[in-house]
């Protein structure tokens, strides 16, 4: 996502779109491997599913309605968050060896 605003120059709210539909495509596959695997607890996959598909129409209904600075915001502190995550992680694993 963070290619086609900054990169491409796409609005936020056809960005956010674009990489959600790119997603699914990808859990299809990822999952079709995982259940051949049997590594798959069915409960909790059907639970996940029902509550993406429920976020997914929430999601659709509030991205027009928020502003796109607000949403481009959202998602520059979650990836923030995560990248500190990761570092902190990457460093406790090189202080430990």
């Amino acid at each position: 996502m963070p290619a086609f605003i900054y990169l491409l120059h796409a609005p936020v709210k056809i960005a956010v779109g674009t990489s959600l539909a790119a997603f699914i495509g990808q859990a299809v596959v990822s999952a079709g491997f995982k259940l051949h695997q049997g590594v798959v607890d069915l409960i909790a996959a059907i639970a996940l599913g029902v509550g993406t598909a429920l976020g997914a129409q929430v999601g659709a209904r509030l991205v027009p309605k928020v502003p796109g600075w607000l949403i481009k915001a959202l998602f520059g502190a979650l990836f923030t968050v995560v990248s500190v995550k990761f570092l902190l992680k990457g460093i406790h694993v090189l202080l430990a060896s």
